[in-house]
């Protein structure tokens, strides 16, 4: 027996559509696909992060990091905030790699878009997709940047 939670539909929809407000969350890589990018054919990562917000329920947002010199900054902030820099640096950051490491993101609203014509399906002309949470970027988490400091010992008098 499945076990679940019935819904009314507007609570489905209400659940589908919940953003998280902008900020920065922690999370974790859920899932990960290599793959070329359909327009240009770039080396990419199709990754769905699963993200708490502060209450602790979980939000699933889905990133590309796509492996450009114009995007590149953002596949260093994942590696690093994954604590992955060796596999990026030998060249061997992959969906592989990235798989359940921890990471912090700021996340963004970003306003739905105008639905295209030939996609309405019965809405009005002019109807837009629902906002939705983006990864803005990848954030360093604080015990990389521990200072040295943090390594001596308080016990010993000065």
């Amino acid at each position: 027996m499945l076990v679940y939670q019935p819904l009314t539909e507007q609570e489905a929809m209400n659940e589908r559509f919940q953003l998280m407000k902008e900020g920065e969350y922690m999370g974790f890589v859920l899932s990960s696909e290599d793959k070329m990018s359909a327009n240009s054919g770039n080396s990419m990562m199709d990754m769905t992060l699963r993200l708490y917000d502060d209450e602790g329920k979980p939000h699933d947002v889905r990133d590309f990091l796509v492996f450009t010199k114009g995007m590149m900054w953002k596949v260093v902030h994942f590696a690093q905030s994954a604590q992955i820099m060796k596999d990026y640096e030998d060249g061997k950051l992959c969906s592989e790699t990235a798989m359940d490491k921890r990471v912090r993101v700021k996340i963004e609203i970003e306003p739905g878009k105008e639905i295209p014509i030939d996609k309405l399906n019965g809405k009005a002309v002019g109807s837009k997709y629902p906002d939705k949470n983006k990864v803005a970027d990848y954030i360093v988490r604080a015990e990389e940047h521990q200072s040295v400091d943090s390594d001596l010992n308080d016990d010993i008098p000065f």
